[in-house]
């Protein structure tokens, strides 16, 4: 049996084996401990990088706070500036507003003394103001010298050969007259002047030129109030339906 058992062994037993190394023998104590302080120096070392990166980075996130602080003040000061600004600007506005209606005032009363005749035939060489006085004497009951008196400065307005004169159109007249009471009384009689229809000519009221587009814009309004029996007036940069003020915007 102790021959059989030996047989046995030997025939399991593979003389032709050669033991293999351990993949990953166990190293020195002292490689161990270098290779340690390595990764333990290399470590502290990106630990180290990471820190001063993160430092600049909050030192930048600092910058940008105290930027946006600073421009945020900045803001503020400058909203306050712009409402003080808007309320300045809203008194000029109103100011200017005012001033402007009273210039507008100012020409409209210098213009009530005046009156445009439109239509009388320009020639060469005239005396305008002349031939417009003898006009007048057969408008209204004054004598020639009363009239002369009375009636200031006559000139045609516009340059000769113009375009507005291009159609030998004749050119508007301006009268200035010394006294309102003479200009208001040519304006009233010249309505149903028999000279007026003879010369096919006519006076109109000198206004301004704002005032002649809001009266050519409230026309049709007026017009149309009429039509509905009501009572409707242009005036000087305005019109009246019954006693409502109706601007021309």
């Amino acid at each position: 049996m102790e021959a059989e058992q030996h047989s046995s062994k030997e025939g399991k037993i593979n003389k032709d084996h050669t033991p293999v190394k351990q993949p990953n023998p166990k190293k020195p104590k002292h490689q161990r401990e270098s290779e340690d302080a390595n990764t333990g120096a290399a470590i502290l070392q990106a630990v180290q990088v990471l820190t001063r990166k993160m430092d600049e980075q909050m030192e930048l996130l600092k910058s940008f706070d105290r930027r946006i602080e600073a421009n945020t003040t900045t803001a503020k000061e400058k909203r306050e500036e712009i409402c003080v600004l808007k309320g300045k600007i809203g008194g000029l506005q109103k100011e200017n507003s005012l001033l402007k209606e009273a210039c507008a005032e100012q020409t409209r009363y210098k213009r009530r003394w005046n009156l445009r005749m439109i239509g009388l035939t320009e020639k060469d060489g005239e005396d305008t103001r002349e031939v417009v006085i003898g006009i007048l004497t057969k408008v209204v009951p004054l004598s020639v010298e009363r009239l002369r008196g009375t009636v200031d400065t006559v000139h045609r307005l516009g340059r000769k050969g113009d375009p507005a004169t291009s159609q030998n159109t004749p050119r508007a007249i301006i009268i200035q007259f010394g006294m309102r009471m003479v200009r208001d009384d040519v304006w009233k009689k010249s309505k149903d002047a028999r000279v007026c229809k003879d010369m096919h000519i006519r006076f109109k009221e000198d206004f301004s030129k704002e005032d002649r587009e809001a009266r050519a814009k409230l026309w049709p309004l007026v017009q149309e109030a009429r039509k509905k029996g009501k009572r409707a007036f242009l005036k000087e940069g305005y019109a009246l339906i019954d006693n409502r003020r109706v601007d021309p915007n």
